[in-house]
């Protein structure tokens, strides 16, 4: 199977891993972990490069077990906050497509005259 190379570029280091995997798969990954970090980092701006890496880790790892005892893991606020900006949009477009109802806004009169 064909090595693919796919470089990557995290917290002011870039470096370049080598896989059987997909480049799709690869790009996944890398996109992924710079998601959690970028998590991290947004928490912890304090925090130095190698201690957002290993909280990142961390949080990966928690994941990973989580999921191989069955239980579900906690969703991350940014993908919280995506699959909202989803559903707002969903919500936007449906309303956007809504005719709305042809409303009689006169007064009625009901003075019998």
């Amino acid at each position: 199977m064909e090595k693919r190379q796919l470089k990557i570029d995290v917290l002011g280091t870039s470096f370049t891993i080598q896989s059987d995997e997909s480049a799709d798969h690869l790009a996944r990954l890398s996109a992924y972990v710079k998601a959690k970090i970028e998590e991290v980092k947004s928490r912890y701006s304090f925090a130095d490069p190698l201690m957002v890496s290993l909280l990142a880790t961390l949080n990966i790892a928690d994941e990973l077990f989580k999921t191989r005892e069955g239980r579900e893991p906690q969703p991350s606020t940014a993908e919280i906050g995506d699959l909202a900006e989803r559903l707002i949009s969903r919500i936007d477009e449906e309303l956007l497509d809504h005719t709305p109802l042809d409303i009689d806004t006169k007064p009625n009169d009901d003075s019998g005259g």
